[in-house]
């Protein structure tokens, strides 16, 4: 994937007929042929019975995975410490944090978006008769005359509504903007197996998750292991915290997304920590002796 685009996308389509191709282990069993109809049935060899069910589950597959087997899908994707911003031919906008993918196809009747993998500012062109959707990870997004932030989290799906109004819901079912969450601006969510959750955002907080958009860190309070989650997002080699007991400690402070190195310095003045560079590039953390 690393090596050409198109091979994400390959490796995207593929990942996709595998996931829908076990459902087929859950659909009903054939009916048994009643034994005088299966002594008139002419006899099928191995390899044609095998082709067949291949063709029922391939169109099963291709019938399920649907937009993203389309002949323009567009693939864009970052690379840990990059962003980027990209324009849509209906002139909305995405802007790509570090690490992140996306798959776009438009068709004639709405414009889909799907958030692979990071996270991902949309800005979303006004088209009533086009609607622009966004599918990422168990959560579906509609956008209303928008922009939003949408971030891939390893346990749920984090909503940042900065402008306009978010329908939302959980990806089982189809957004339908009468019946799903609407989210305003100034407002998020989040969404898990199934589960929406609006939730309530201060300036603050609607700040700290919409800095990385200037290359920024915000840090109010979080503890030293989410202060380094976050640096790891835009780092090739991981700061490790090495003492559990460090992990509970209390950061605050603005930091530019590429400056660990002064964060470290900041932490090893304030605390009794030892930061350690480890042969790999890596920086691990220890109480100080």
């Amino acid at each position: 994937m690393a090596a050409d685009a198109r091979h994400a996308v390959a490796f995207a389509r593929m990942e996709a007929a595998w996931e829908n191709s076990e459902r087929l282990r859950a659909a009903p069993p054939l009916l048994e042929t009643p034994p005088a109809a299966a002594s008139r049935a002419p006899q099928l060899s191995r390899r044609r019975l095998a082709f067949g069910a291949l063709a029922a589950a391939s169109a099963a597959v291709v019938a399920t995975v649907g937009w993203r087997l389309l002949d323009n899908v567009e693939l864009f994707r970052t690379k840990v410490g990059e962003r980027r911003v990209v324009a849509l031919k209906d002139g909305s906008k995405v802007t790509l944090n570090t690490a992140s993918t996306v798959e776009v196809a438009f068709t004639d009747t709405e414009r889909r978006v799907r958030l692979v993998r990071g996270e991902a500012l949309f800005e979303v062109a006004h088209d009533p008769a086009k609607p622009f959707l966004v599918d990422a990870g168990s959560a579906r997004f509609r956008a209303l005359g928008t922009a939003f932030n949408v971030r891939l989290r390893p346990d749920v799906v984090e909503l940042t509504v900065t402008q306009g109004v978010v329908g939302v819901a959980a990806r089982e079912g189809e957004v339908s903007v009468p019946t799903a969450a609407r989210i305003p601006a100034g407002g998020g969510a989040v969404v898990r197996s199934g589960a929406v959750a609006p939730t309530a955002l201060d300036d603050q907080h609607l700040r700290q998750r919409t800095a990385w958009q200037e290359g920024v860190l915000e840090f109010d309070g979080e503890s030293l292991a989410q202060v380094v989650g976050e640096f790891n997002r835009y780092r090739g080699q991981p700061i490790v915290i090495g003492d559990a007991r460090l992990e509970s400690l209390r950061i605050g402070g603005r930091f530019e997304v590429d400056e660990a190195d002064k964060f470290l310095a900041a932490l090893t003045s304030s605390f009794p920590i030892q930061a350690i560079t480890t042969t790999d590039g890596g920086v691990l953390l220890v109480e100080k002796p």
